[in-house]
């Protein structure tokens, strides 16, 4: 990977970022040291151990300590400056403190969701030629250090594996080792839960000027604010999954056009159940509490009570979560309504928001409701605004943030009255390359394309400024007037049989071979419904009928990536369905 990153070239906007403020010469490492030397006792996370059932927190000076002996920790097993540095852990904070102290120790970190299986694990610890592994033990009734060590004989780079938990396999590092057996650096200090006077009753730091920082304080061993710090990787729902490189200065663009949001709170806790080894939870759990010193409360489990009940004891003021997510807390609150009173604002993100999803979201969790789209390569790119009419997040993914272009280029040479556009992106928190895993080989990078990325994603103008998503591109279905695939999901989701529900595109096989036709793939709620019982429940609703379904499988559940997007290349592979 490191001739990967040697190939880059600087990026030619890159100037222009750091004089508009975008980019900086610090890092996330320099914002952690300045909260702190002023802020020691002030809390950066609150988290919740599930299989423990108790809540640990974590200030910035007890994060600082051990992201320092974290780095120094990697730096005895050899790891160099540019060596790739790869961990497989839930939602914990060591999970966090362990990816800034790769930024502190030089080394490029390569995060992986927990539910990765042994073969994308491989891949990914080939793709990246990863020379330390980081694991837990046991997870959710698998051994991430036993998957690990039966692995490791066909990963020659890989120099050592360390594993966090008990029972710790033979050749593998406990993880206390590498923090300097510090396991009494963190107490449970439940005695501070949910009680504000550890913001040192400053709120009006929270969002203050850093420019007092001490850039650089890292430099010497840590990696540049311009230097590729962070590997992530695409959810892979269409198609093969790539390697995204990420700076620091990429992830603060992120993170800077966030923060004028929280102004509106005089506590600001913000919360996502996303992995903080993803993208979406890596930004909002642990680097924007960096940059605004505001807490972020996260857990190890998608339990929507669990949740439902942090966001109410710890007053969470900004919660950021995927539409199959906030469907199952609005569920979970209709069981049993928890005082959300705290919450300022829900964000929608990751995914189409289905519209009939907005009035019981605003009902139920927070009338301030928006609807925003990003990407693993993108960062946040748009996002609705809360001053718009109350059901147009289901309706809108809104206009460009502040510092991000969007351009749209025609999808096909007979577009209609009402046409579609292809989404192409550019900006400060763009990534700065993607590659493949299997040849280590660029598939983008910014100079390549003069900045613009090339979502794969199809949109139509909202008639407010903003646009409208309507599918991704690999996920058409129609040619050349495509059939709007998320209002027949959401038209179906009304249906009382349905509790969950994909549409895909299947070759029709009574046409020549260049058709397709509709596929809906259900999940019941209670007996299975029929195929003709669904197409009148849609002709009811007024549908076009060449919108509607002609085949139905019925299914147990959909597959979902970690965010709740629905993986259809899956789903047609476990169907066995060709795609027209």
């Amino acid at each position: 990977m490191r001739d990967v990153i040697a190939s880059l070239p600087a990026p030619a906007r890159s100037a222009a970022y750091h004089a508009e403020g975008w980019w900086r010469g610090g890092t996330f490492l320099d914002d952690l040291g300045d909260a702190a030397a002023r802020t020691p006792g002030r809390t950066a996370f609150i988290t919740w151990r599930d299989a423990e059932k108790r809540e640990v927190t974590v200030t910035f000076g007890e994060l600082d300590a051990a992201v320092g002996r974290l780095a120094e920790g990697l730096r005895a097993l050899g790891v160099r400056h540019g060596d790739a540095v790869a961990y497989q852990l839930p939602n914990w904070w060591q999970t966090a403190a362990l990816g800034l102290a790769c930024l502190r120790a030089g080394a490029i970190a390569v995060p992986m969701m927990m539910t990765l299986g042994a073969r994308e694990v491989e891949g990914i610890l080939s793709g990246t030629q990863a020379s330390v592994c980081v694991v837990a033990t046991t997870w959710d009734g698998r051994s991430p250090a036993r998957l690990l060590a039966d692995l490791a004989p066909r990963l020659p780079r890989l120099r050592h594996r360390v594993a966090l938990g008990e029972a710790v396999p033979a050749g593998t590092i406990p993880f206390d080792d590498l923090l300097g057996n510090t396991s009494g650096l963190l107490a449970d200090r439940s005695d501070l839960l949910g009680n504000t006077s550890d913001l040192d009753g400053n709120p009006s730091g929270l969002l203050g000027n850093t420019a007092g920082m001490r850039d650089g304080r890292c430099a010497p061993l840590g990696r540049g604010a311009d230097e590729v710090s962070v590997v992530l990787f695409t959810s892979g729902t269409t198609g093969q999954v790539k390697g995204v490189l990420h700076t620091p200065n990429t992830q603060y663009a992120s993170t800077r056009s966030r923060q004028s949001g929280l102004h509106d709170a005089p506590y600001p806790r913000v919360a996502t159940p996303a992995n903080i080894t993803h993208s979406v939870g890596m930004r909002t759990n642990v680097l924007l509490p960096l940059v605004t010193r505001c807490a972020s409360v996260f857990a190890d489990t998608r339990d929507p009570d669990v949740w439902l009940d942090l966001l109410a004891r710890h007053h969470v003021t900004h919660f950021l979560a995927a539409p199959e997510m906030l469907n199952r807390l609005v569920r979970a609150q209709r069981r049993r309504r928890r005082p959300l009173s705290g919450l300022r604002l829900v964000t929608s993100t990751a995914a189409p928001l289905p519209p009939s999803l907005v009035e019981p979201v605003q009902e139920w969790l927070c009338p301030r409701l928006v609807n925003g789209f990003g990407m693993t390569e993108t960062g946040g790119v748009t996002v609705t605004s809360a001053d718009d009419p109350p059901d147009w997040p289901g309706r809108s993914i809104g206009r460009p943030t502040p510092g991000r272009e969007v351009r749209l280029l025609p999808d096909s040479p007979d577009p209609g009255e009402d046409p579609a556009f292809r989404l192409q992106v550019r900006g400060p928190s763009v990534c700065v390359g993607t590659f493949g895993l299997r040849d280590r080989r660029m598939t983008w990078h910014p100079d390549a394309t003069d900045g613009w990325y090339d979502t794969g994603d199809l949109v139509r103008e909202d008639g407010r400024g903003g646009l409208r998503y309507l599918s991704r591109v690999a996920d058409r279905i129609g040619c050349p007037h495509p059939i709007p695939v998320l209002e027949v999901e959401d038209e179906l989701l009304g249906h009382p049989a349905v509790a969950d529900v994909a549409v895909v595109g299947c070759r029709d096989p009574d046409g020549d071979g260049t058709g397709e036709t509709v596929c809906a793939v259900v999940v019941p709620d209670g007996p299975a419904p029929d195929l003709a019982g669904l197409r009148d429940h849609l002709l009811r609703t007024g549908m076009t009928e060449w919108y509607l379904p002609t085949r139905l499988e019925i299914v147990d559940a959909l597959p979902r990536d970690d965010l709740g997007k629905v993986r259809k290349k899956t789903l047609r592979d476990r169907l066995h369905i060709t795609p027209g």
